[in-house]
């Protein structure tokens, strides 16, 4: 047996609890009765001591003690040991069954019986068995005329609280160890299933994660333990595939712009060439590793962000302007294909002036890869519209005299007249090297780890991002970041 397994722990603790449980039930038993035997004992003696006492007609201090009171009283006290002192504590009569013995009585029971006190007292010094002495006085006009003492043997009471000892000693570690067998057997049935599962879980490795662990038919805890176990498998199966598709389409990225500057090269170095064709090839690779350069400093970017590495430095943002402020230098790249980019108008005074908690070089970054890509997409001639409002859910705190607290989102619209996605891809485009049009995609500089940013941003700033499109219509990238006011409590930096 393996002391250290989960089952001998089960085991011992079960028979630990019950062994408390049987030993206290056993004491108690055990002092109860011995508690109510003696009583039992006791209130004979005084029920006996008090008929003698009462009995003020019986010549109790002549000869034949026994043949008088039997004949007084009607009653043969049999078992009993009975004597009769007088006030200065001299012997009268006693029992026959005493012969030549007196029952001895303690100065502490004397000095009680002067009082008037009845004394009770346990003697072992007549005979093998102990004694149960009752010491009672009889009192005259105040005065103690005589003392009685009356005994029995607790022979009976000490073979029965003996026999119950010896019962309880046998059957308390029989059944001690027969709770041992039934928790091991009880034990070894509740793990079976946990063994099933540690073996099953062995043969689950990353070559084979589709693998489950069979569920039980009965929803305990053990079930719970195995749907755990399965939703685990499932994540990290999950993961192992994102990982895999992202090395593949990282290996894919990086290998294109590297094939193209290689073959560039070995043009270049096959003949000499007028010093003009050297600048174009030298241009050509620069825009070539300008675009590694990106595609690496964004997994680098989206890496730390996995692995909760950038710190966000959070402070209060006027929306409104910070907004215009980049849609005037986004112009710049749009003049070339002749796109309009503008700030709808205000619906209302309270959407002049909306306010957040943000990194600011990160929501920057954010908006600048949305309307980028928007650019991007959108046919020569078109237009970008970004409109800007709040949802806004208001609250009164009582404790502070109605004291309004504002909660809600600032809900910020990219909406451009580009090509458009199709539905089925409108799911995936916030994933890594994800691009409709790939080869599109290249020749407008894309790596398809803009929106992965983006969506990034947006949830380490506790908000949301979403998309609707239509395709030749044009897609609507929609944000939606958490208001922030002097009276909302400032979100913590991550």
């Amino acid at each position: 047996m393996d002391f250290r397994s989960l089952r001998f722990k089960l085991t011992l603790w079960y028979v630990f609890i019950l062994g408390i449980l049987l030993i206290s039930f056993s004491s108690f038993l055990y002092f109860t009765l011995s508690r109510s035997l003696h009583r039992d004992v006791d209130n004979k003696l005084r029920s006996l001591a008090e008929m003698i006492a009462s009995e003020s007609s019986a010549p109790l201090l002549g000869f034949g003690f026994d043949q008088t009171f039997e004949a007084a009283m009607n009653l043969k006290p049999v078992g009993k040991f009975i004597q009769v002192l007088d006030e200065s504590g001299r012997i009268g009569r006693k029992s026959e069954n005493l012969k030549s013995i007196q029952l001895p009585i303690s100065l502490q029971a004397l000095r009680n019986a002067s009082k008037g006190m009845i004394t009770y007292e346990t003697n072992r010094s007549i005979g093998n068995a102990p004694l149960r002495i009752i010491t009672y006085p009889v009192t005259e006009q105040n005065q103690v005329t005589k003392i009685i003492q009356v005994a029995s043997s607790l022979e009976v009471v000490e073979d029965a609280l003996n026999t119950l000892l010896i019962l309880l000693l046998i059957t308390v570690p029989s059944v001690l160890l027969i709770a041992s067998l039934g928790g091991q057997f009880l034990a070894h049935k509740a793990l079976k299933p946990v063994d099933r599962i540690t073996q099953a879980a062995r043969m689950i490795t990353s070559q084979n994660l589709n693998q489950r662990i069979q569920t039980l038919k009965v929803k305990d805890e053990i079930s719970r333990l195995i749907d755990t176990f399965n939703d685990m498998i499932s994540r990290l199966d999950q993961s192992f595939r994102q990982i895999k598709q992202f090395t593949t389409d990282a290996s894919h990225e990086l290998k294109t712009p590297l094939t193209i500057l290689k073959g560039e090269v070995e043009v270049a170095l096959r003949r000499k060439r007028e010093p003009h064709e050297y600048e174009q090839i030298l241009e050509s690779n620069l825009e070539e590793i300008n675009r590694m350069s990106k595609i690496v400093e964004d997994l680098l970017l989206l890496s730390k962000a996995d692995i909760g590495e950038i710190r966000l430095n959070k402070e209060d943002i006027p929306l409104n302007r910070f907004i215009y402020g980049i849609t005037e230098q986004m112009k710049i790249l749009a003049q070339p294909k002749n796109i309009q980019i503008e700030v709808a108008n205000h619906h209302s005074e309270r959407d002049a002036d909306i306010h957040i908690l943000g990194d600011p070089l990160r929501i920057r970054e954010l908006f600048i890869n949305l309307i980028e890509n928007g650019i991007k997409y959108t046919e020569e001639g078109g237009n970008i519209l970004i409109t800007l409002s709040r949802e806004v859910i208001e609250q009164t705190n009582a404790n502070h005299l109605g004291e309004t607290r504002t909660n809600g989102f600032a809900k910020i619209i990219v909406k451009d007249t580009g090509i458009g996605i199709a539905k089925e891809d409108q799911e995936k485009i916030f994933r890594r090297f994800f691009r409709v049009d790939k080869a599109r995609s290249r020749e407008q500089g894309g790596s398809g780890l803009g929106l992965s940013i983006c969506k990034w941003i947006v949830e380490a700033h506790q908000g949301e991002i979403s998309v609707e499109s239509e395709p030749g219509k044009g897609s609507s990238f929609i944000v939606k970041l958490p208001l922030y006011s002097h009276q909302t409590k400032p979100l913590a930096n991550y």
